[in-house]
């Protein structure tokens, strides 16, 4: 009889035993798979759950990145500047020893522009230059002289009357007139500055004059 009370006590202390091991493993999580001998492995259904949730998260981060990243370069896109495009329309004026206009001229000798236009003086025959005359172009504007024998484009920015020349043929009235927008802005100055300026020239001494009375 005691033998018989002693192994039910043994069956009773292993039945409690494995029923506290059954407890621990189905409230402990473990990170893998814990296995105890006559008892299912636990930690397969965790480990599998924590598995997908850090492929979930995985896809879910990049997918954030790609969302970041396509908004970033559109963001970029929109911010980039436009490539603006040159305006303006571009014309030509020859140094010719004879023209429609006598010896020694610019040819056309009167351009009218925009603010903006540009104006390309070719040598066509050699022994000239293009060059501004102080005193004789709008306030701000650029000087310009273009070196004997050689072509020069210049564009042009501020409004009013430009009265250029060929340095070397100055004496004979080689010049030529430019406006641009308002004619009249500077006409003014630039007539009280002809006045003077003509007083240089050897021959056609009247030639300034007349571009002059084109623009009135």
């Amino acid at each position: 009889m005691r033998n018989i009370l002693s192994l039910a006590g043994l069956f009773l202390a292993l039945g409690a035993t494995n029923a506290f091991s059954q407890s621990v493993a189905e409230n402990v999580r473990p990170v893998g798979q814990l296995c105890i001998a006559g008892q299912p492995c636990v930690g397969s259904q965790a480990g599998a759950a924590t598995e997908l949730s850090l492929e979930e998260n995985d896809n879910s981060v990049a997918e954030f990145e790609s969302v970041a990243v396509s908004g970033a370069g559109s963001a970029e896109d929109s911010a980039a500047p436009t490539p603006s495009v040159a305006s303006g329309e571009i014309y030509e004026v020859e140094m010719r020893n004879q023209g429609t206009d006598g010896v020694m001229v610019f040819e056309p000798s009167v351009v009218s522009l925009q603010v903006g236009d540009s104006v390309t003086f070719k040598a066509t025959d050699t022994g000239h230059n293009s060059a501004s005359i102080e005193g004789m172009i709008p306030a701000g504007a650029e000087i310009w002289d273009s070196g004997m024998s050689q072509d020069i484009t210049i564009t042009f920015t501020e409004e009013g009357t430009y009265v250029y020349q060929c340095t070397p043929h100055l004496m004979m009235a080689m010049v030529g007139v430019i406006t641009v927008g308002d004619s009249d802005k500077n006409l003014e100055e630039i007539l009280a500055a002809a006045a003077e300026k003509k007083s240089e020239f050897v021959m056609e001494q009247g030639r300034l004059d007349s571009l002059l009375q084109r623009l009135q």
